[in-house]
């Protein structure tokens, strides 16, 4: 699947999804977002944690370099 399929499979704007970066960075966004969510509605801290972790991943992979 190319970045143009999952633009319309995830209904993103094709012209925010130019590289893989741009998934990694929507999908830390999104993460944010439901962070947020999850404590306004007093979800259990210890999963608002796991997320904000997986959140934290993700952006220090696509903030990684190879070497």
């Amino acid at each position: 699947m190319n970045l143009e399929q999952i633009a319309r499979k995830y209904q993103i704007n094709p012209n925010t999804l130019n590289a893989k970066d741009d998934g990694l960075k929507i999908a830390i966004e999104s993460i944010k977002d439901l962070v947020s969510e999850m404590e306004r509605k007093n979800v259990d801290t210890s999963i608002v944690s796991k997320v904000k972790k997986l959140c934290e991943f993700i952006y220090d992979v696509s903030s990684s370099s190879i070497a």
